[in-house]
């Protein structure tokens, strides 16, 4: 492959072949995969120092979280038979359903009853026995003196545990469980078996004193009905007496006896409904309307009772910090009164209800009497006597019935005191944790070192993302339409990625033209020597690519190698390249150009007596020009003309004619000539020196050289009319993978390999 270009500024013909040749669609930018190891390699700072900051952050939040402890306690609600439940009337028996245990719930978590159990732990002397000691809770006490002292950390610890109290059932049984949190474990099992055992105390106790207040009641009113009965016998006896004993064994069996006998059992049954809803209305009228069985088998005022224990609890919580005049004290009343009215509304009528069953009661028992005075007045004067005898023997019936109803009730009531029914019962009590729940020091510093992981790897993301430097190979041949000569792998970095590489590769003095002794004479000769073969193979493959291009059939024979920026290598590149062209067994010359800061003769140990600037100032003849044409590096065939740094009189000496005349003198002289020029963005003696040259190679540095500053200096360079040969990508980290790829055959080349 042969390409034609020139450097004539006045010929633009050239420049667009040159661009014709790598068109853009043919030169689409291509991404390097993503080396994960290559990164880490780039970044293992920025991640160690974040993970370290995560960890710290993760013991810091131990160190100043306070540890809490979790409680529970578990309960049982009983079951009691159906049976006790259909004959009794008190409240507080509980009823196995879901609807009980959801009130049982609704009275635990009320503001009262965990100042109940909040007292009963003041109340016992709390030894809290000293604190585990470790290293995070050393550290607490030295942030936190007041953690010292007992009593405070018992009263800290208390307030927690009624603050984050809660209760809820088991789903489809009959347990309840209660739960809290608390700074100290032993206050807070403390807290919960306190709870549980005022419970089991105020649900014991409720429910004796139901069932005393149930049993005196039945009392009272079985001596009442024992002297209606005693009364209503004596008044009956009296009237057989005066009557002759009329009645002692008489039968009717007349049409008129029957009706009345129907009458009278009709009345009798009016009479029993009567007793039934008289003592459920004098029931009613004596206890709470809470307590009656119509109250409590009512779904809608249960409801109504969940919902205003619901919202008293919210009102009882929001008085602790805010008034009653607040806005959402005061939204929670106007949610209550409603509900309360309503609920009201409810008890009144079932109220009302048992007062009308009585009153209809009433009525039928005397519409019944009527009827049977009725048919009684049908009989003779002996009938009417039969008739008042019967009822009076009626009501003696009925008031012995209800005599021995009411005794009935004060049995089971009795009976029921004896047995001491505990509706709530203990299954497991509440026991210290052995260690908190939360934070976990483990967990913490796991968490905290991960989350700086993270961060770092979002970092490098965003780093990597935003960069704008010239980073992977081919990338700007898109961007700056010319070829990439050569890629020259970091040698830092490629040694440290691929130390089994460089041990199998052989040294590039294998094959240099220089004598061994040599090697310690000049430093850029032992770079050359020692550097891994991979490297110096890059610098042969990028001359291989300079010497390919030719200008009007012609090869190159001098390049200026410049870069956008300092600190590229372009210095490197021209050392290095010299000495793969001392190789090829060429006659080289390196043209220092740089009169600010020269380096090139720093680089192979040389004095810069015999200068650039030195030869340009001199006003000696043509005789004079041989001391200048360059001073032996040791390497056969490779010369420096170094030059040292000025500050005056450079642009004069740049564009005296005596350099054009110099460098003619030194084509003719040399067979290949390397100009190290300086910056070409920052200075002006690149863009003097390059039209004496036949092209440029542009180094950009990857990782270091902008995109823009590249492209500037591209545009810069064609709009002087100057030949870019190409691009030289340095200090490129390649991959372990890209290395064993591209270079697998020197591991072939190693002679002790089996």
């Amino acid at each position: 492959m042969e390409i034609r270009l020139s450097n004539d500024m006045h010929d633009p013909e050239p420049r667009r072949s040159a661009r014709m040749l790598y068109p853009p669609e043919e030169e689409a930018e291509t991404r390097a995969p993503v080396d994960i190891w290559l990164l880490a390699r780039k970044y293992w700072l920025l991640c160690l120092l974040l993970m370290i900051l995560g960890s710290v952050g993760g013991a810091a939040s131990v160190i100043f979280s306070v540890p809490l402890y979790k409680a529970s306690v578990l309960l049982e609600v009983e079951n009691v038979s159906d049976a006790w439940l259909k004959n009794s009337v008190n409240v507080t028996t509980f009823e196995g359903n879901e609807v009980n245990i959801q009130t049982q719930l609704d009275i635990l978590r009320g503001g009262s009853f965990r100042n109940r159990g909040a007292e009963r732990v003041r109340s016992e002397v709390i030894p809290l026995p000293p604190p585990v000691r470790g290293v995070f809770s050393t550290l607490r006490e030295r942030l936190r003196p007041s953690m010292r002292d007992p009593l405070l950390s018992t009263r800290r610890a208390l307030d927690m545990a009624m603050e984050t109290f809660d209760a809820r059932p088991h789903n489809k049984t009959r347990l309840i469980e209660m739960t809290c949190e608390s700074t100290s474990p032993r206050v807070g099992a403390m807290f919960l078996n306190a709870m549980a055992s005022e419970f089991v105390d105020y649900t014991s106790q409720a429910n004796a004193q139901g069932s005393q207040k149930t049993r005196d009641m039945l009392s009272a009113q079985t001596e009442e009905a024992k002297s209606k009965l005693h009364a209503a016998e004596d008044e009956l006896r009296n009237f057989v007496q005066t009557s002759g004993n009329l009645f002692a064994g008489a039968e009717t069996a007349t049409l008129a006896d029957v009706q009345l006998t129907q009458a009278k059992a009709k009345l009798a049954d009016a009479q029993s409904l009567r007793i039934q809803a008289q003592t459920r209305y004098e029931i009613s009228q004596k206890v709470p309307p809470e307590s009656l069985t119509e109250v409590q088998s009512n779904g809608a005022l249960r409801g109504y009772q969940t919902q205003i224990n619901s919202l008293n609890q919210q009102k009882a919580a929001l008085l602790v910090t805010f008034t009653a005049k607040h806005e959402k004290v005061r939204l929670i009343d106007a949610q209550l009164e409603p509900l309360v009215r309503t609920y009201r509304q409810e008890l009144d009528a079932v109220l009302r209800k048992i007062r009308d069953d009585y009153e209809a009661a009433k009525r039928e028992e005397r519409h019944r009497a009527e009827d049977y005075a009725a048919k009684a007045q049908q009989v003779g004067s002996e009938t009417g006597k039969a008739a008042k005898y019967a009822e009076m023997k009626r009501e003696v019936e009925n008031l012995r019935l209800m005599y021995q109803s009411l005794v009935s009730h004060a049995n089971e009531a009795g009976v029921s005191n004896a047995s001491t029914i505990k509706p709530i019962r203990i299954v497991e009590p509440s026991t210290p944790a052995g260690a908190p729940y939360k934070p976990r020091p483990a967990l913490n510093l796991s968490f905290g070192t991960l989350l700086g992981l993270v961060a770092a790897g979002g970092l490098v993301f965003l780093r990597e993302r935003t960069d704008r430097s010239v980073r992977s190979p081919g990338s700007m041949r898109q961007w700056m339409n010319v070829p990439e000569l050569g890629v020259i792998p970091n040698l830092y970095a490629s040694v440290s990625a691929m130390p089994a590489l460089e041990a199998a590769a052989p040294r590039a003095g294998a094959n240099s033209l220089v004598p061994a002794p040599m090697e310690q004479e000049t430093t850029a000769l032992a770079s050359w020597r020692n550097a891994p073969a991979f490297v110096t193979e890059s610098f042969r493959g990028t001359l291989a690519s300079i010497l390919r291009v030719q200008q009007n059939g012609q090869p190159l024979k001098v390049l200026l190698v410049t870069s956008p920026g300092p600190g590229e290598g372009k210095t490197t590149v021209v050392q290095n390249l010299g000495m793969a062209l001392a190789e090829t067994g060429r006659k080289i010359l390196l043209i220092d150009a740089d009169f600010r800061r020269p380096h090139l003769h720093k680089r192979f140990h040389l004095t810069n007596d015999r200068s650039l600037i030195d030869f340009l100032n001199d006003d000696g003849g043509p005789e004079a020009e041989l001391k200048y044409m360059g001073i032996s590096t040791g390497i056969p065939g490779m010369f420096v003309l170094p030059n040292r740094p000025t500050d005056s009189h450079v642009a004069k000496a740049l564009y005296s004619p005596k350099l054009r005349s110099f460098f003619h003198k030194l084509r003719e002289s040399f067979d290949m000539i390397l100009v190290d020029a300086p910056p070409f963005l920052h200075l002006a003696d690149a863009r003097i020196v390059a039209p004496l040259t036949d092209g440029t190679v542009l180094v950009l540095r990857s990782g270091a050289t902008s995109r823009e500053h590249a492209l500037e200096a591209n545009r810069r360079i064609r709009e002087d009319g100057l030949f870019l040969i190409g691009t030289i990508l340095t200090a490129w980290e390649a991959s372990n993978s890209y290395l064993k790829r591209h270079y697998y055959y020197y591991d072939y080349a190693d002679e002790k390999r089996p």
